[in-house]
């Protein structure tokens, strides 16, 4: 029998760590993930290339990219350890035994919404557990989760690419933010002075077109965009004394009492809502850390 195909041949453990390998696609993070060194790593990194009889992972640049044999092994061995995992396991999965860092991509807005009420559940039922939170573009978030970088990602993902799956969390509307100096007697915000009004506009990529814009589009219509800026969390801070307009998802500026000189309306016209949602791999039921925080965020994220 050919010694890789005999399992009596081959120290088991070495899958474990090439499982983290092709996960973090980086020694030293795979190293902390297994609370291993970084030589006795690479060491078995150096086995598993002889084993396999491929690299498994190259350097490119600053950094290590999966060869084709090893991106071809990466689901059928994460779902292979799951399994083996799920047979040995004792007892059922207990979070507050839980070591380890999930990597989470998350927007400003995300943070503000959805982390606070997370982190605290996390520490109370799981202290255990790290976070390691980024932001990205939207097309670049959906392609670290696909590959693995990230475990999950929580955002606006209106079309998913193969392999990933989505959990609603909640539903979100627009407001609208201003001044009370910029509106009429009437205290009413028209579309004719929505119209006229020098906007801000949120986009982490520094895009002009977003939800509103597609809707004023729609009847024939544009807005005049005088600040574009990335956060959430500080553009209602640049209303204030200025005949500047926010429209803005209505939980970002939820919370703590807005300023007495702000107003808050409605949009003078129709903006379709957006579901605010969080992303995964496919399969991720048959990791029970992944599939633990699933629910916990499922749990908070309404």
């Amino acid at each position: 029998m050919n010694p890789v195909h005999d399992l009596r041949h081959i120290d088991l453990n070495l899958l474990v760590v090439l499982d983290a390998l092709l996960a973090e696609r980086h020694i030293s993070r795979a190293a902390q993930r297994l609370a291993m060194t970084q030589p006795a790593v690479s060491h078995a990194l150096n086995r598993l290339r002889d084993l396999f009889a491929d690299p498994l992972l190259v350097r490119v640049g600053n950094e290590m990219r999966l060869t084709a044999r090893a991106a071809a092994l990466a689901q059928p061995l994460a779902d292979a350890l799951a399994q083996v995992r799920n047979v040995v396991a004792a007892e059922a999965f207990q979070p507050q035994r839980c070591r380890r860092c999930f990597r989470l991509g998350v927007s400003d807005y995300g943070s503000a919404v959805v982390l606070p009420n997370l982190v605290r559940r996390l520490r109370q039922i799981a202290p255990g557990v790290d976070l390691q939170l980024s932001q990205y573009s939207r097309l670049e978030t959906l392609r670290q989760v696909a590959e693995g970088e990230l475990d999950a990602a929580l955002g606006v993902f209106p079309m998913l690419t193969e392999g990933l799956q989505a959990d609603v969390l909640f539903q979100e509307h627009f407001v609208v933010l201003t001044d009370r100096h910029n509106l009429p007697d009437s205290a009413e915000l028209t579309l004719e002075h929505y119209l006229q009004a020098a906007h801000v506009h949120v986009s982490v990529q520094g895009m002009h077109h977003s939800h509103v814009d597609t809707a004023l589009a729609a009847r024939g219509l544009r807005r005049r965009i005088a600040v574009i800026m990335p956060h959430f969390t500080v553009a209602a801070a640049l209303l204030a004394g200025t005949d500047l307009v926010l429209t803005v998802a209505s939980r970002a500026v939820a919370g703590p009492a807005l300023p007495a000189n702000l107003a808050l309306l409605e949009p003078p016209l129709p903006i379709p809502p957006f579901d605010f949602v969080s992303i995964w791999r496919a399969g991720v039921e048959a990791n029970p850390e992944l599939a633990w925080l699933r629910g916990e965020i499922r749990a908070v994220g309404g």
